[in-house]
């Protein structure tokens, strides 16, 4: 698989004017290509025009904003944003294709965009747009499909460890930084006086590949070469066997339960920066547990295996619609919301982590314990793997992780089973 990269050229200064509007098809030109196949265009010196943009969910705001700064230097040009459900993009994105009809940029999550890529919706980017080299690596992996870039990483965010502080501290733990320590705080945590869990991981229905692909990561493998899907390996079996073993030991729940980070029945937690506004929710409306408050949570990178201590990038992707008619002042937009200085402004109006490494040096950022924790997290991130069938890999990964936290089947047996069905379904390009 061949992977061209695009290099940043120089400036811009441009674009819009901006209204929030309900979904409407646009009418787009009749010769656009499909996502594998078109040629990467160019990028405008000023932009002008409409440019109509589909943003997910809890984005729009910023992206109006955003756009009035832009189109002050660019009258010539607007910008209508709509948003849209982070669950309707694929749909939504589906129907523009078969239509030819749709924005002229479209918004998709990190782990959303090589389906989008693969149904043709999303033109190649042109050189100048932006440098990879100045963006964290995964996301830059997360926007490549099997020919060329077709989007740009606009935010990031990644998951890192929460950990009850207060209750590990009275126990005499400090924060783990290993397998290791994280099994034997785990432990101890599960085992306390009016314990219950100690990590809380997705349960076999609920996407465990999102934190078993780290997994694999962190024990120094990958779930693909370039070239082929790669389950049956010594890592992948050691990262199943990993999470397998909270399961064993009754540290991780295999059914519902009422034990939650909050009252302590479940005192470890992967998740990510959002977490920290529903506790502080909890905390600010006396609905918490007695005795939660905010210096009951610590907050930490994930603790490494054998290799690292690599955790799962997601984010918010842009991208240029295939049929657009306006693809030169669009991409014009997206080089200027890549600079270090909108990097920040987005920062500051959404508290979206920049994907633009530079712009992570930002007071703000530094001055936030959690946000500090994510910028110490980001440059060891794994991408979710960035193929059209990656969905079904991922059933697949439940289907057996299922099995293996039952006793059902090893690791060994679980690894080749699903390497058979991946071999069988590919990539989906």
């Amino acid at each position: 698989m061949t992977r061209r990269t695009v290099r940043r050229a120089l400036v811009a200064a441009t674009v819009t004017t901006l209204a929030l509007a309900p979904v409407a098809a646009c009418g787009r030109s009749d010769d656009a290509g499909s996502g594998g196949s078109a040629e990467a265009g160019s990028v405008a010196e000023e932009a002008t025009g409409e440019i109509e943009i589909w943003a997910a969910a809890g984005n729009g705001d910023a992206l109006r904003t955003l756009g009035e700064q832009f189109t002050e230097d660019n009258p010539e040009a607007s910008i209508k944003v709509t948003e849209v459900p982070w669950g309707e993009i694929i749909t939504m994105n589906q129907t523009a294709v078969a239509s030819g009809t749709g924005p002229d940029i479209v918004m998709t999550g990190a782990d959303q965009t090589a389906s989008v890529i693969a149904m043709g919706g999303l033109a190649p980017v042109p050189e100048g747009v932006y440098d990879e080299d100045d963006f964290y690596p995964a996301a830059v992996a997360s926007v490549t499909g099997e020919d060329a870039q077709y989007s740009v990483p606009w935010y990031v965010e990644t998951r890192f460890l929460f950990y009850r502080a207060d209750l590990a501290a009275e126990l005499g733990y400090d924060a783990p930084t290993t397998w290791d320590e994280l099994e034997e705080l785990s432990g101890a945590l599960a085992a306390r006086p009016g314990g219950e869990y100690g990590l809380s991981l997705p349960r076999p229905i609920e996407n465990p590949a999102q934190v078993i692909v780290p997994f694999v990561s962190q024990a120094g493998g990958e779930v693909s070469d370039g070239d082929s899907w790669t389950f049956d390996t010594p890592e992948f079996v050691e990262a199943l066997d990993f999470y397998k073993g909270f399961f064993d030991r009754g540290e991780a729940p295999l059914s519902e339960t009422e034990a939650t980070f909050e009252n302590g029945g479940s005192p470890l937690l992967i998740s990510g920066p959002w977490m920290v506004g529903t506790y502080q929710d909890l905390i600010d409306t006396g609905a918490a547990p007695e005795g939660f408050t905010e210096d009951s949570i610590g907050y930490v990178p994930l603790p490494a295996g054998s290799a690292n201590n690599d955790s799962y990038i997601g984010g918010g992707n842009l991208g240029v619609f295939a049929s657009s008619d306006n693809q030169d002042s669009s991409w014009l937009f997206l080089q200027w919301l890549l600079e270090d200085a909108q990097q920040k402004t987005l920062f500051d109006l959404a508290g979206s982590f920049p994907s633009r490494v530079e712009s992570a040096e930002y007071a703000p950022i530094d001055d936030s314990p959690v946000m500090s924790v994510l910028k110490e997290q980001m440059p060891n991130t794994v991408e979710t793997p960035s193929y059209p069938s990656w969905s079904q890999i991922a059933e697949q990964i439940g289907i057996y992780a299922e099995r293996v936290a039952h006793g059902e089947v090893t690791s060994e047996e679980a690894a080749k089973a699903i390497q058979d069905q991946a071999d069988q379904i590919g990539f989906g390009w």
